[in-house]
């Protein structure tokens, strides 16, 4: 089980560069199509997105759920950060709160920290028992603007 006095850990900030071919093929991926020429041209070219009205190429919806691997070290670094048990592991929800559009190119800085750790169930009934951790990432882009605020939970049995 997670370890609960990790329960308010900040992980090291992270800076990445968001990569314009990650964005096409985040997008392809999600989509379940193998070639980035056949997903939405906003995705993958800048005159279009530019067309549909935004700065540059934004990222899809869910693209934040890469933000706490690159935060966090990786899947693996989270999950020794808080002392979890990989083989035990369940990704239960993420939540998203955009405030301010993520375009290619941005800079963006990201912080997680352990917001919640809290049990589930009764020990006493085998399966009925589910140890929950939260982890809440805020991205700030190059301009140092609140752009993204995302809750990943997981659940370890």
């Amino acid at each position: 089980m997670a370890d609960k006095s990790k329960l308010g850990m900040e992980f090291p900030v992270r800076s990445i560069k968001v990569p314009k071919n990650k964005i096409a093929e985040f997008a392809a991926a999600v989509a379940q199509l193998e070639d980035i020429d056949q997903i939405k041209e906003i995705y993958r070219d800048v005159d279009a997105a530019k067309k549909a009205g935004y700065e540059n190429i934004p990222i899809p919806p869910t693209f934040p759920t890469c933000f706490p691997f690159w935060t966090g070290g990786g899947l693996m670094g989270i999950v020794n950060g808080v002392g979890a048990d990989l083989s035990k592991l369940l990704h239960a929800e993420e939540e998203y709160e955009f405030l301010a559009p993520i375009y290619a190119g941005d800079h963006i800085s990201c912080t997680m920290k352990v917001a919640e750790m809290y049990d589930r169930g009764k020990k006493e009934r085998k399966g009925w028992y589910i140890q929950v951790t939260v982890l809440v990432t805020e991205a700030f882009n190059q301009r140092g603007e609140l752009v993204l605020r995302a809750r990943t939970t997981f659940m370890e049995r």
